[in-house]
């Protein structure tokens, strides 16, 4: 029990948190709701049950249904029900409107409430609540994100009050940050670098081209738009600098940058750093953002920051974007309403999940439509989109001549080799001075690597080597390409999305047109390749059928349909090729709402039936859930192993630890606990890391994290 001097009131904490969300909210037009909700949503705190709570009585007291209640009754069924979402589930999370175990918010509402101590607080008269939308699907998924939005507003507030009564000095570290504005006086440098880059090249030129057409587009109203350059164009610097203009002319607060892998996300926050600095540039992903922190490392400034994504620059996952846009849970949703409002760069845009497509179109139409943001597909490989699924808004392409681009910045020339056995491809391998070849499968990987043979400047690359192996081993690959040495690399596919490396010649075992392009943009990629008498020639890329066959599934579908339309097209990569490929993708049968969330959120529009939990259960980016080993490949690894295993709160390591962690399958990973091989850092932290002890048994210096059997028999 706290002395009295000690408690905040709760008027006090109403007041506050109703004018936190406000100002939050206010800034896609929901100021008023989230007032209301912030007044409302701890009113139940002011009965008997609670406050004898508060003092020390054993018994339990629901304080957040009153205030649901007190909403319903005073702005009617729906404006109220909105509301009696958002102040139910500000602690517990977002609840179903029904639930076999009583916890649904139209359960909640029938509850007899205890009487309150202290009058309402008064209200504003409600506002009405419309959309752009003429589209019954729309309005009601635009509810959903109101109320998402507005819960997102609610929570952070409540948050941030009480942080700033009973921790004050950990409400001053939370950092402050420049203007957009000031975000673009410090590029400024890098873009005129950009612009007087010296144009000696058909590639540098394309650049230039690509720049130029950013700016230029940088200009029009918010909205969708594509960008769609081959790899190996600028296009990370190009669509920076249209996300600094745009956010500038058209009033945005900030700039998110959503990538699907962790590795391009981590190098593309660098690049940020290396122009604003490094305090100014937020990163936020499974090992660099405040999910699993707690005590001290909470104090973090920058992990503050990850809570809410109050920053101008936000760099992060597609898992974290998307999945937050869809989450119950007031930690994840926290940072929702900062998306309002925002430049959406989506890198490496042909990733979003076909299963998932339906509904992450929709939300993303939804935050261009009703929440001033605007959304870039940025890709060497557009997603054929139907104006439909976007309820109609177009979306306005950045380069103008695509196609011409494309073909200025052909470097390539593609070549399709019938089924070929390992053995005679590892013969083709050995055969060249420098060469990647890019299979399907760890297992297949490591079986081309072994008849390849460990000789001199011969290289394996999956995602079982920790980050730091595989960081030291391009650092080798990259060396040895310069000096022009012999280097023949064996590589999954985690080599085909940020990896900035130039082959000669590269081999892909067969895949969707989307993968095939990722493999040639790491072909002649500063196309810098000339015959005899110094006349530019294209690199070779090899597309083949591996002795094994093409893994089941969907993979294997796509790879059918990567074939057909190689048959088509002489040059599958041009952008008509692609169109045609994506065409396909989603019209043989795939379902793009294979959860049915669209129709969870429609199934009964008067009764404002929405279950968030079951939907945040659904959307899910990645459903084989995944554990990070650490694995202490040096000593600098062994040391904060050491450290973390003594410490109090083991989680600050995670960021540091990062470097060394391995993500496997749950199966893998129980597999490796059971034989001793896998320790846990602390009891309840989820943190594993490989035994040292295990080491010679379990990681190989060429393979990385090396398992019996089938384990390894897996797509990356």
């Amino acid at each position: 029990k706290l002395p009295d001097t000690e408690w905040q009131t709760l008027d006090a904490h109403l007041q506050a948190v109703a004018q936190l969300a406000e100002n939050a909210a206010a800034e896609f037009g929901a100021g008023e709701l989230a007032h209301a909700a912030g007044l409302l949503h701890d009113i139940g705190k002011a009965t008997e049950a609670f406050q004898k709570r508060l003092h020390g009585s054993p018994m339990s007291a629901d304080h957040k249904t009153e205030g649901g209640r007190i909403a319903v009754e005073r702005y009617g069924k729906n404006i109220g029900r909105l509301l009696a979402y958002i102040i139910c589930g500000h602690h517990a999370g977002l609840p179903d409107y029904s639930s076999e175990s009583g916890a649904g918010v139209d359960d909640m509402l029938r509850r007899t409430g205890d009487k309150l101590l202290c009058d309402i607080p008064e209200t504003s008269a409600m506002p009405q609540i419309t959309t752009t939308s003429q589209s019954k699907t729309h309005q009601l998924f635009y509810l959903t994100m109101l109320i998402r939005m507005v819960f997102s507003a609610l929570v952070d507030a409540d948050y941030l009050d009480t942080e700033a009564f009973s921790s004050p000095e950990k409400s001053e570290k939370r950092p402050k940050f420049p203007t957009i504005a000031a975000y673009s006086e410090l590029f400024e440098p890098k873009l005129l670098e950009l612009l007087s880059y010296p144009q000696d090249s058909t590639v540098n030129i394309s650049r230039r081209g690509v720049l130029n057409g950013c700016l230029s587009a940088a200009e029009m109203p918010r909205g969708f738009f594509k960008l769609t350059v081959p790899t190996g164009g600028g296009k990370t610097l190009s669509s920076l600098a249209f996300a600094l203009k745009h956010a500038q002319i058209n009033g945005h607060s900030r700039i998110i940058y959503s990538i699907p892998f962790t590795s391009i996300t981590e190098q593309n926050a660098d690049v940020f750093r290396q122009i604003f600095g490094r305090d100014l540039v937020l990163e936020h992903h499974s090992n660099a953002g405040a999910d699993n922190l707690s005590g001290e490392a909470s104090e973090n400034t920058a992990r503050l920051a990850c809570e809410n994504w109050d920053a101008p620059l936000v760099v992060t996952t597609n898992v974290q974007l998307f999945e937050s846009l869809f989450a119950a849970k007031p930690s994840k949703a926290r940072k929702i309403h900062n998306i309002a409002n925002s430049v959406i760069i989506l890198d490496e845009a042909q990733t979003l999940p076909d299963d998932l497509l339906k509904p992450t179109l929709a939300a993303l139409k939804c935050l261009v439509a009703d929440f001033g943001a605007t959304v870039v597909f940025c890709t060497a490989t557009q997603p054929s989109i139907k104006p439909e699924w976007l309820d109609g808004i177009e979306v306005h392409e950045i380069i103008e001549d695509t196609a011409g681009l494309f073909s200025s910045l052909s470097r390539t020339k593609i070549q399709k080799i019938s089924e070929i056995s390992d053995e005679a491809l590892a013969e083709r391998l050995r055969e060249r001075h420098q060469a990647l070849c890019i299979v399907n499968t760890r297992r297949a990987a490591r079986k081309l690597f072994s008849l390849l043979g460990e000789g001199d400047g011969h290289y394996h690359l999956s995602a079982v080597m920790c980050p730091e192996h595989r960081t030291r081993v391009l650092a080798e690959i990259k060396e040895r390409l310069k000096n022009k040495q012999r280097c023949v690399v064996v590589s999954t596919q985690l080599v085909e999305a940020g990896v900035d490396i130039d082959f000669p010649c590269v081999y892909r075992a067969l895949a969707g047109i989307d993968s095939i392009a990722q493999a040639a943009g790491r072909c002649n990629r500063e196309g810098k390749l000339e015959d005899e008498n110094g006349n530019p020639v294209p690199g070779d890329v090899y597309v083949f059928m591996p002795e094994d066959g093409l893994p089941r599934g969907r993979f294997q579908r796509m790879a059918e349909l990567g074939q057909e339309v190689m048959k088509l097209y002489p040059n599958p990569l041009l952008p008509e090729a692609v169109e045609r490929f994506f065409d396909m993708r989603y019209g043989i049968g795939e379902d793009l709402d294979k959860q049915n969330i669209m129709q969870d959120i429609t199934a009964k529009p008067k009764e404002m039936s929405f279950q968030f939990r079951e939907i945040e259960q659904k959307y899910k980016l990645i459903r084989n859930e995944q554990v990070g080993v650490i694995i202490p490949y040096d000593e600098a690894a062994r040391e904060l192993l050491r450290e973390a295993l003594e410490a109090r709160f083991p989680t600050k390591y995670l960021r540091k630890l990062q470097r060394y962690t391995v993500s496997i399958y749950d199966f893998e990973f129980k597999e490796l606990y059971s034989r001793g091989f896998i320790l846990k850092l602390g009891e309840g932290t989820g943190i594993y890391a490989l035994n040292e002890a295990s080491m010679a048994d379990c990681y190989d210096e060429k393979l990385g994290l090396v398992t019996d059997g089938n384990l390894n028999d897996l797509i990356i």
